[in-house]
């Protein structure tokens, strides 16, 4: 299978999709661990804004009488202490499923909230060679949730031209109001309510492991795209999952 009729980039989230996700679970356990209450509604408010914003809003939820500084080096700290526990690994497959992708003639590129250094080079390094060449990585954690930022300010293409993989249902949102392609990656059980509301937002495919990102979901996505049927209208039922 080579070409599309549509899609000109396929942007993928590094943490959470390319990486084992290392957010989730530790905002909840900083939350819980600091005597805050960690619902739907908590998590919908703080996950996938920038760092400084996260921090301002624990410090809110868990009544804590320090600044937003203070709560961000706390929460620095408590995330270096889960990787202890949990070593970041790379997906498995990763590099025969992005060649894969790759051969549809499309740009390539990975995104996240630290440094091309801090993240992609340490851990995705030995993949650059299946990255788009002029932008291998995007930081975009002072441009979040980044949809716009990455579609029309980095690589200058239309929202309907490119389709962002991440794991994050904010991204999910973004995606759907400028009408640009999203696959959803809720890959662990810490992903349970972005599930949820990535189905609130409509989003209709969903990919559990990296093996799902295939040439045909892709394909499928493309068409959605080019025939403007890839959201539900506005005032509609959102599509069935695939899967549920």
């Amino acid at each position: 299978m080579t070409g599309l009729r549509k899609v000109r980039v396929v942007a993928l989230d590094c943490d959470g999709v390319l990486i084992d996700d290392t957010y989730l679970a530790m905002i909840e356990r900083f939350v819980t661990g600091h005597g805050g209450v960690y619902d739907a509604a908590a998590e919908r408010d703080v996950i996938g804004l920038r760092d400084i914003v996260v921090a301002e809003k624990l410090t809110r939820l868990c009544g804590l009488d320090q600044t937003a500084e203070e709560t961000l080096a706390q929460l620095w700290a408590a995330r270096q202490e889960y990787l202890a526990e949990h070593p970041i690994r790379v997906a498995e497959g990763a590099r025969d499923r992005l060649a894969a992708l790759g051969e549809l003639g499309v740009r390539l590129t990975c995104y996240g909230g630290r440094t091309r250094e801090h993240t992609f080079d340490r851990h995705l390094g030995d993949l650059v060679d299946l990255f788009d060449p002029e932008v291998p990585y995007v930081s975009i954690n002072e441009h979040r949730p980044g949809v716009e930022h990455i579609a029309r300010g980095v690589f200058g293409v239309g929202f309907d031209e490119i389709v962002f993989v991440d794991d994050v249902s904010r991204v999910a949102e973004d995606a759907r109001a400028h009408g640009a392609g999203f696959i959803g990656f809720p890959s662990s059980p810490a992903h349970a309510r972005q599930r949820e509301f990535m189905a609130g937002h409509g989003v209709r495919h969903l990919a559990e492991s990296f093996a799902e990102l295939t040439p045909e979901l892709l394909a499928i996505v493309d068409e959605e795209l080019a025939t403007s049927t890839h959201w539900p209208r506005r005032g509609t039922f959102p599509h069935p999952l695939e899967p549920l």
